[in-house]
């Protein structure tokens, strides 16, 4: 039988065949979360237009000269400048008009005095000390000069970055394109969602459930149905897989008879990559290149399905999309219970991660940890990671965790469960 390979030989082997990149210019709203292909360039300075900071009172510097509480200058007002409006006129000297945030400066004046320090009476806007040149004044090219890179190759496009894109009438990105990943779920047993299983038969989760994670990931799920266990039924949904960056199989590829994904592979004349990786749950995970193209054959059971996309496709799927982290985020965590089995394989055990009060973040483990349990699938979101021949651990160990969700890590601890191994 075939050695087990490990999973960093295993992630840098399909990091080594990954298709190309594909760089495309989408629309402005559609390039949110994805990456920049190339570096942007400002066409135009921002502000393209002297403007002002606040609400006030538009003046010429020079003619604030020498006021003061005692001696205040009077300025005649002259009128007002919304933003949108700008006045077309020059300011003429010893006038002041009023202007508000985001108001072009009219020509002639240099300076905006706030309205909370002026007085307004009759004869006009009473200044009461110098005003210096600029002061309140955002001046041409402030925030970003024409021609300067504002973003850079490789950079995530957040909500922050498209509205400084738009500010300087950007309305189209080349990012990296989202891989198209096609789906193709086997097995006699499986039928649609929508449908009632017969004896001996089961839904299509894996189908749905795949297209998610690829969806969530970045990437752009092509669904190829399900196939049954014969050998040139799978060939020829491969085969009918045109447009594909990559190909995702679930079933098929343990040790069993009708296991026939890999002799599915063959007959289309695939190169093998590998099959076996030295991991726990997923461990009958398989690769081949296909016309050049990346197949992935995951397993059946479902949660071990998803296992092998977080520790598998994910991180090839980031390669793709341009992002610098690739797979899930690492951390370091704290074990609830012992781990009581020493095994080959590491183990990449389902957990929930919370912050504990000391600040730590802690692993509760105690749940069903059975490839072909789903439903604590739900109940996690970390693997806590154990080493492979490495001796049982006592609660409280320290590990690293791989977390499925930066962000909820932040939540109470969950009532305890009973360990089942």
């Amino acid at each position: 039988m075939t050695a087990l390979l490990r999973l960093e030989e295993a992630r840098a082997l399909l990091l080594e065949h990954a298709p190309p990149r594909r760089v495309e210019r989408l629309a402005l709203a559609d390039a949110l979360g994805l990456v920049l292909a190339e570096d942007m360039r400002a066409p135009e300075p921002l502000p393209p237009f002297p403007r002002s900071g606040m609400d006030g009172y538009a003046v010429r510097s020079q003619d604030t000269l020498g006021a003061t509480r005692e001696a205040p200058v009077t300025l005649p007002l002259v009128g007002v400048i919304p933003a949108g409006h700008p006045l077309e006129d020059e300011l003429a000297p010893g006038t002041t008009v009023a202007i508000m945030t985001g108001g072009a400066l009219p020509k002639g004046a240099d300076a905006v005095i706030r309205l909370e320090e002026v007085r307004v009476t009759d004869e006009g806007v009473r200044i009461f000390r110098p005003v210096p040149p600029m002061e309140n004044v955002a001046p041409i090219g402030e925030d970003v000069q024409e021609g300067q890179v504002v973003l850079t190759a490789g950079q995530l496009i957040r909500p922050q970055e498209i509205n400084l894109l738009a500010a300087l009438g950007i309305e189209r990105v080349p990012v990296y394109a989202r891989p198209r990943v096609g789906i193709l779920s086997t097995g006699d047993e499986l039928v649609g969602v929508g449908e009632v299983p017969g004896h001996g038969q089961i839904r299509n989760s894996n189908g749905p459930g795949m297209a998610a994670l690829v969806r969530a990931a970045g990437g752009e799920p092509v669904m190829l149905g399900i196939a049954r266990d014969v050998t040139d039924v799978i060939a020829r949904a491969l085969g009918q897989s045109e447009g594909c960056d990559l190909l995702i199989t679930t079933g098929g590829v343990s040790v069993g008879q009708f296991d026939v994904v890999k002799e599915a592979l063959a007959v289309l004349g695939a190169e093998q990559l590998f099959w076996r990786v030295s991991i726990k749950p997923g461990t009958p995970v398989c690769a081949g290149l296909l016309d050049g193209r990346l197949v992935i054959g995951l397993s059946g059971n479902p949660a071990a399905a998803i296992t092998d996309f977080d520790l598998l496709v994910r991180p090839l799927l980031d390669h793709l999309l341009g992002r610098k982290r690739l797979g899930l985020r690492e951390a370091e965590g704290i074990l609830d219970q012992p781990v009581l089995k020493k095994v080959a394989l590491t183990r990449f055990l389902r957990a929930r991660a919370y912050n504990g009060p000391d600040g730590e973040i802690h692993l509760d483990t105690g749940m069903a940890q059975r490839a072909g349990v789903l439903s604590t699938m739900c109940a996690a979101n970390a693997y806590a990671v154990i080493p492979g021949h490495c001796d049982p651990l006592p609660a409280g160990a320290r590990v690293k965790v791989l977390l499925q969700d930066d962000a909820d890590v932040y939540i109470p601890r969950p009532p305890s469960c009973t360990m089942r191994y």
